[in-house]
């Protein structure tokens, strides 16, 4: 189960992305609460939800970007929407936003394999105090624990622990890897969904999972299978760094890096230290049964350096931009081949989304996309009244066919752009198939 608050906004802006959903077969309406003048289903649009909430977040002029939009998923169908449903009531119950006359939307998706909810509504609580966000991340996961530990209680479901057999199997697994220190041989375990602890008085380390022990390993046994040394070579070094930069400007947030790498090329990070703040960080390439120190490769405080969406956005839109100006013709498939590659992203009914996000395109640039596809295509298109005949279309389309690389500012990974300089002209998508394929050991 995880919950994530996703970015705020002062136009409310996750309605307009939700009700597309809906409009897309993607997702509905699921709950609708304390919209006073809004009572009828005909009156569900964006544009009334959107003036309801700008609204009523006026109680409180000094909150600017009012909207309060969170995530609600869960592997596959292990819950039901109705269940999601509970547990986004009791989670805004805990968070503060239940008050009586709270506005409230709720949204079921159906766009991923896994069953997930949006929900919106104002950080101005109805009586126009601002609703707490001191340490709203640390208190969220807090809640969702709690929450999550009495729901499944409630529900009978249990976690069993792994028999002593698992357990020592477990272990052996761990102490076969290439690692240098105890922290590393901890990152291991971790990556395996255990978590490790030191005792205060004896040399061994306690494992629990689900927050119950189920063994302990001797500090000296760890050390006994330590190597001295285990850096990586250069060019494992270039490769998995171009990688990990690459992957970062793809995603929006650590734990979304980390999913990606894991399910990418086996390669799980473990960080270390606070959740929100790590200083420092593990790679436990599983291929290859060998950990190493995060920072031989990109430091943690690089590592973080994810964009903001607006910011992505306006690359985005740069990058739209530099490659019609290049190549006038170019149709939405060409340029969503490039767009995909830099920012895991595509043009899709003139609006590009990432991370939840959405916008909406010139109309000038969905114009332009239109009739490039229709000349594409060999259909006739108006040109200031008049038409061109389809030979003459093709003609024109084929007249200006090649595409520069975007800008490298304008892009979301520096690497794809400039992959040609990637160790000597290696490109990015050469290396991930090395790693895949473990060639760079």
């Amino acid at each position: 189960m995880i919950i994530t608050i996703l970015p705020n906004s002062s136009n409310f802006h996750a309605v307009a992305y939700n009700e597309r959903k809906v409009s897309q077969g993607q997702a509905e309406l699921i709950e609708v609460r304390n919209f006073s003048y809004i009572t009828s289903p005909k009156d569900y649009t964006a544009e009334n939800f959107t003036d309801y909430l700008e609204t009523y977040s006026r109680r409180n002029t000094r909150i600017q970007n009012a909207q309060f939009h969170v995530a609600i998923s869960c592997k596959g169908d292990e819950y039901s929407y109705e269940q999601l449903l509970d547990i986004a009531h009791r989670y805004l119950k805990e968070m503060g936003y239940a008050e009586e006359g709270q506005p409230l939307l709720v949204y079921a998706h159906h766009d991923t394999p896994n069953h997930h909810i949006h929900i919106v509504t104002s950080r101005v609580a109805p009586d126009g105090h601002k609703i707490s966000k001191d340490f709203e991340k640390k208190r969220s996961r807090e809640v969702t624990e709690r929450i999550m530990k009495e729901f499944e209680q409630s529900i009978g479901i249990t976690h069993t622990l792994p028999t002593e057999e698992e357990w020592e199997k477990a272990v052996d697994h761990a102490l076969s890897y290439r690692y240098t220190s105890k922290s590393q041989f901890c990152a291991i375990l971790e990556s395996q969904g255990f978590d490790c602890k030191d005792d205060e008085d004896k040399p061994v380390v306690h494992i629990y999972r689900n927050c119950e022990e189920v063994g302990t390993v001797p500090t000296d046994l760890i050390m006994q299978h330590a190597l001295k040394d285990n850096r990586p070579k250069d060019q494992h070094r270039r490769q998995l760094r171009a990688i990990l930069k690459k992957y970062r400007d793809l995603s929006a947030n650590k734990e979304e890096l980390a999913a990606e790498m894991k399910k990418k090329f086996g390669i799980s990070l473990v960080f270390f230290g606070k959740k929100d703040s790590p200083y420092g960080y593990a790679i436990v390439d599983h291929k290859n049964k060998t950990v190493f120190k995060g920072g031989e490769f990109i430091s943690i405080r690089e590592l973080q350096q994810f964009e903001d969406v607006a910011t992505r956005f306006a690359k985005i839109e740069q990058t739209i931009d530099t490659l019609l100006a290049d190549a006038p013709n170019l149709t939405t498939v060409d340029i969503n081949r490039i767009l995909y590659r830099q920012f895991g992203t595509r043009i899709h009914q003139g609006t590009v989304s990432w991370n939840g996000e959405t916008i909406t395109l010139k109309d000038s640039v969905c114009e332009q996309l239109r009739r490039n596809y229709l000349t594409s295509q060999g259909k006739t298109i108006d040109v200031d009244g008049a038409t061109i005949p389809t030979t003459q279309a093709l003609h024109n389309s084929k007249s200006t066919t090649r595409v520069n690389n975007p800008l490298v500012n304008a892009g979301g990974s520096h690497d794809t752009n400039r992959e040609s300089e990637i160790d000597q002209g290696m490109n990015v998508s050469e290396i991930d198939n090395q790693i895949k394929s473990k060639i760079y050991m």
